[in-house]
C-alpha cells in the first residue's frame, strides 16, 4: 500500500509539473481515456467532464486564459488509489474578464485538489478553490 501511495504521489507531481509548463499533451497522457474531471470554484460555479478529450478541450481554452500560472502543492495525503493535495495557486490572467478583471492582475488562490489512480492513470480529479 506505501509504495502504490508513494507511486500515486509521483503521477500527481508530473500532473502538476506538466500543468505549470502548460504541457497538455503529456498531461493528459496521466489521465485514462474515461477520466471525471470538476472544477468547483466560488466565482465560477462547477465545470465537469467526462472524458480525455472534453479536459483535452477544456485544457486549451483555460490555458489560453493565463498569461502565467503556477500550482504548488504545500500539503499532502495519499492512501491507497487517492492523493488529496492541498494547492496554492498564482497566475496573471492573459485578458479582461467579463466580471472586470483586467488582463495582467496577479492573482493568488489557495485550494485542494483530490486524485483517484488506477493502473497508473488519473480517473478521477476534482479541484476546489
Amino acid at each position: 500500500m506505501r509504495d502504490q501511495a508513494l507511486s500515486n504521489k509521483e503521477t500527481v507531481e508530473k500532473y502538476i509539473g506538466f500543468y505549470n509548463d502548460k504541457n497538455i499533451d503529456a498531461m493528459l497522457e496521466l489521465f485514462s481515456g474515461d477520466v471525471v474531471f470538476e472544477s468547483v470554484s466560488n466565482t465560477t460555479g462547477v465545470v465537469r467532464t467526462e472524458n480525455r478529450e472534453q479536459l483535452r478541450d477544456l485544457a486549451l481554452r483555460s490555458v489560453a486564459l493565463f498569461e502565467e500560472r503556477c500550482q504548488t502543492a504545500s500539503g499532502w495525503v495519499a492512501s491507497g488509489d487517492d492523493v488529496a493535495v492541498e494547492i496554492d495557486f498564482r497566475c496573471r490572467l492573459a485578458g479582461d474578464f467579463p466580471d472586470a478583471e483586467k488582463a495582467g492582475r496577479e492573482m493568488k488562490l489557495r485550494g485542494a485538489s483530490f486524485f483517484t489512480i488506477r493502473d497508473g492513470l488519473i480517473v478521477r480529479l476534482a479541484d476546489y478553490m
